[in-house]
């Protein structure tokens, strides 16, 4: 079964729920007496600080995505470090047996730009046992033992940042959904208890009323309507 798409309950940045979440313990206790009359327990106290600690402990999703570009760019530079060892093979098997020829072609594909990076892997497999099979041939190209090596590692190399990348994407996008939920946690408690405040001094205080009246904009303050046009 699909799992439904985790989205954010409010329109608040991260920052400015946090700030509200901080002054809202702070107002419950300064009202703390009227709280405790409506069931505001040391233990729901409790609950609503470690909820605001899990938002402040989470990594940001900027973090997340620099997780994932780094891993990328890790990548990427795997890919072009195993590409230019492989051209460097196909032009030494080029000079010895010809652009068309049966005994080149042994060798992969040779437009290395267009495979993708799982193809990439697959044909320098390929060219590393056909060019131990024709080492020989090769010397006086310059290929060696160790030039061979340095292939496989590559290879290696890249097979396992292919995995990290992919691993990574996956990760940022698990870790996005699990941010979103404790945020909307943390929203869900903040309005709940904003509810309450505005209750209890409905019509009593204005200013403690005011205090507990929450904005759900970006910037968390009213938004401001346009003038009505001039004719």
């Amino acid at each position: 079964m699909k799992k439904n798409q985790v989205v954010r309950e409010f329109h608040l940045t991260d920052a400015i729920l946090k700030q509200k979440a901080d002054e809202l313990i702070n107002l419950l206790d300064r009202d703390i007496v009227e709280f405790t009359d409506r069931g505001y327990t040391p233990t729901k106290k409790t609950e609503l600080t470690e909820a605001r600690d899990a938002v402040d402990n989470f990594p940001s999703d900027e973090q997340l995505e620099a997780i994932k570009i780094e891993l990328t760019a890790q990548k990427d530079a795997a890919r072009n470090a195993l590409a230019k060892t492989m051209r460097t093979i196909l032009n030494m098997a080029q000079n010895v047996f010809g652009l068309g020829s049966a005994k080149y072609k042994e060798f992969g594909g040779s437009d290395l730009a267009r495979q993708s990076d799982a193809e990439l892997v697959r044909n320098a497999k390929i060219m590393s046992i056909t060019a131990e099979k024709y080492l020989t041939d090769l010397q006086n190209e310059g290929l060696t033992s160790d030039k061979i090596t340095t292939l496989t590692t590559q290879r290696d190399t890249l097979d396992l940042a292919i995995d990290a990348q992919a691993k990574g994407i996956s990760d940022r996008d698990v870790a996005t959904e699990d941010r979103i939920e404790v945020l909307n946690t943390l929203y869900r408690l903040l309005i709940k208890y904003a509810g309450i405040g505005q209750d209890i001094f409905y019509e009593t205080d204005e200013a403690k009323y005011n205090d507990y009246v929450i904005y759900d904009t970006t910037s968390g303050l009213p938004e401001e309507t346009p003038p009505p046009p001039t004719e």
